[in-house]
């Protein structure tokens, strides 16, 4: 997240656009299409996220948001579910980067995500983005929209994080979360020491 960051001009709309949205994404534990909309036309108020989803703990001084999603591939019935995303520690920050993001948007209906062209954040333009900016970086690997997902469940299981909390977050109802948690190389080379 913080090559993210780093290669980004937040004082670029859609550079804050961006931010807000891999924030989001990467501390939600969010699938794409949880937050991303393929094309205006097919925007839907009771299947994509808006602005009207997201709600603070404070307007003057939140510490979480909670998010409203409606139904995604872990949420088959679309019973739909909330998800709170506490404060972090600045530049990573959900809170923070949403919040900015919203005072440039205002609260017009439509995609909570709409790039400066008008056009709603598309899975295929976060990918594409992302992938830049990893390939500019040097940093190895094929990234995709689920990176966020799947980094964020990495990053939690090496801090220590439960496996239920973690589980819980990502919204598994089975253990189909452990394929998401990669671990590096070096980490499984590690290992052989142990076995010795």
């Amino acid at each position: 997240m913080l090559v993210i960051w780093q290669s980004l001009d937040l004082h670029l709309l859609d550079h804050c656009i961006f931010w807000a949205a891999c924030s989001l994404g990467y501390f939600g534990f969010l699938c794409a299409s949880e937050f991303t909309v393929p094309n205006l036309p097919s925007f839907s108020s009771s299947l994509h996220l808006g602005v009207q989803d997201i709600s603070v703990d404070s307007p003057s001084a939140p510490s979480c948001i909670r998010v409203r999603i409606k139904g995604s591939k872990t949420d088959p019935f679309r019973k739909g579910c909330f998800i709170h995303i506490g404060i972090g520690r600045c530049p990573l920050c959900a809170v923070h980067a949403v919040m900015n993001y919203l005072t440039l948007r205002g609260d017009a209906p439509g995609p909570l995500f709409l790039l400066q062209n008008g056009q709603p954040l598309s899975r295929n333009i976060l990918t594409d983005w992302l992938r830049q900016i990893m390939a500019s970086a040097w940093v190895p690997g094929n990234f995709s929209s689920h990176s966020f997902r799947i980094g964020a469940a990495t990053v939690a299981a090496r801090n220590g994080v439960p496996d239920h909390l973690i589980q819980s977050m990502g919204r598994w109802s089975s253990n189909a979360y452990q394929l998401y948690i990669r671990m590096p190389a070096e980490a499984l080379a590690a290992l052989s020491i142990k076995l010795a």
